[in-house]
């Protein structure tokens, strides 16, 4: 025999005995997370409000020492994900002094929103106005009724709020409504300016959703360019000038998130993350001890560190940076049913979530090993859960219509969340 030849099958017999050691430490490390871990998980009820608040009572005592409370979600459109959400809202708000919910969604078009929210007498028309589609939902409604009536017989009131960036034309709006109540006529001008390159902003970005539209790239980075400087001017002259400090703070926050919008046409800009700047409008939403924060966004931006090699998400780990130890994360997922979304290129309020059929679990997902541990709904908080650290891929479907292999990425859960909602089988919102 040739040495090279038993060479050949020296390595091979080793390959072969490495690789059966590597599997039996697989082997063992997912029979060790079945069978403990089983213990840590605590079944929800989804019959009714009482009944699932009697059943996360735990969950409810940790999250309620925090001043920030992050409700994910593993798709932008699944129905028990919105009304669980709203549940465990209610509970935080009733029991532990929450009066923010802050919705991934446009800050300026929450604002709006809410200075309609308790006057109105068609909240469905103020939701298709100021949010996105994924959030037009019967399900989301319940919440926004049920702060309408409770903010009828209580003192401290509870405000809806926006973390995002998306648009323009509502910043314009807010900055000329604020102007008009602190008696400045001066800048007419500077707003006619803005509007219209606000106005550029939001129809590239709701035409992206046509066939056939076309952007000028080179336009929209120039008047968008100047928008931002002529925007940094007018905030620069506000900070100056003697008004209400409650109507400043608002006028500062139109024209802080309006500049948010226009900074990635900056001449020079240097990049700044999506999720950092969704921390950083939340902390603004926080004025003093008694401000309590609930945040309902995808799982992908609060979770407590980036996923897809660290190119995605992270608002979780920039509001720990702000807010040390003062941030708690629930995520959710979800195995088999069917899920709302839209072949929209970017969720709009024009935007409608149709129900899809959700893709089965890839094997040896997260997702694949709860459904195997439990046949109903279950939560579980992340350390007890995975003491090994293990890492597995995980689903993270946006508002796209697919949900299979591509949307997984590995993780360990302990790392992204404090505790995990686990529905095993899920339904689309209904649309309003």
């Amino acid at each position: 025999m040739k040495p090279i030849t038993l060479i050949t099958i020296c390595l091979a017999i080793l390959f072969q005995f490495n690789s059966q050691i590597v599997f039996a430490q697989q082997k063992d490390a997912v029979a060790k997370l079945s069978a403990a871990p089983k213990k840590s998980l605590k079944r929800v009820s989804l019959e009714n409000y009482e009944k699932f608040k009697a059943s996360v009572k735990p969950l409810i005592a940790e999250m309620g020492e925090k001043q920030i409370v992050g409700l994910g979600e593993g798709t932008h459109g699944t129905a028990e994900f919105y009304k669980l959400r709203y549940y465990i809202s209610r509970i935080l708000i009733e029991e532990k002094g929450f009066n923010h919910v802050a919705f991934e969604n446009d800050v300026t078009e929450m604002w709006l929103m809410n200075q309609q929210l308790n006057q109105t007498i068609d909240v469905t028309a103020l939701m298709r106005k100021y949010m996105i589609g994924i959030w037009q939902n019967k399900e989301t409604k319940e919440l926004l009724d049920w702060i309408r009536t409770y903010n009828k017989s209580h003192k401290k009131k509870v405000s809806v709020n926006g973390i995002d960036f998306p648009v323009q034309k509502p910043d314009i709006d807010m900055i000329t409504l604020l102007l008009k109540k602190a008696g400045i006529n001066s800048f007419q001008k500077e707003i006619e300016r803005l509007g219209a390159a606000a106005n550029l902003q939001d129809g590239a970005w709701f035409g992206m959703n046509q066939k056939d539209f076309r952007v000028d790239w080179k336009l929209l980075e120039k008047r968008c360019g100047q928008g931002y400087f002529t925007a940094d001017s007018l905030e620069q002259q506000v900070r100056k000038i003697e008004m209400e400090a409650s109507l400043k703070s608002d006028l500062l926050l139109a024209i802080t998130n309006l500049k948010q919008g226009f900074e990635p046409f900056k001449p020079k800009s240097k990049y700044v993350s999506r999720d950092s700047i969704m921390a950083h409008n939340t902390a603004l939403i926080i004025k003093g001890k008694e401000d309590k924060v609930i945040i309902w966004a995808h799982n992908a931006h609060l979770g407590k560190k980036e996923i897809y090699d660290n190119s995605v998400g992270g608002t979780g780990k920039y509001l720990l940076k702000l807010f040390p130890n003062n941030y708690f994360v629930l995520g959710t997922g979800t195995a088999i049913g069917e899920f709302g979304a839209t072949t929209d290129a970017r969720a709009v309020n024009t935007t409608v979530m149709l129900p899809y059929k959700l893709e089965e679990p890839i094997k040896g997902s997260w997702e694949e090993l709860l459904a195997t541990l439990t046949k109903t709904n279950v939560y579980f908080f992340t350390k007890a859960f995975n003491p090994n650290n293990l890492v597995k891929p995980q689903r993270f479907v946006g508002y796209g219509t697919k949900s299979g292999v591509s949307l997984y990425d590995k993780v360990n859960l302990a790392e992204l969340y404090d505790a995990f909602l686990f529905i095993k089988e899920s339904h689309a919102p209904t649309v309003l």
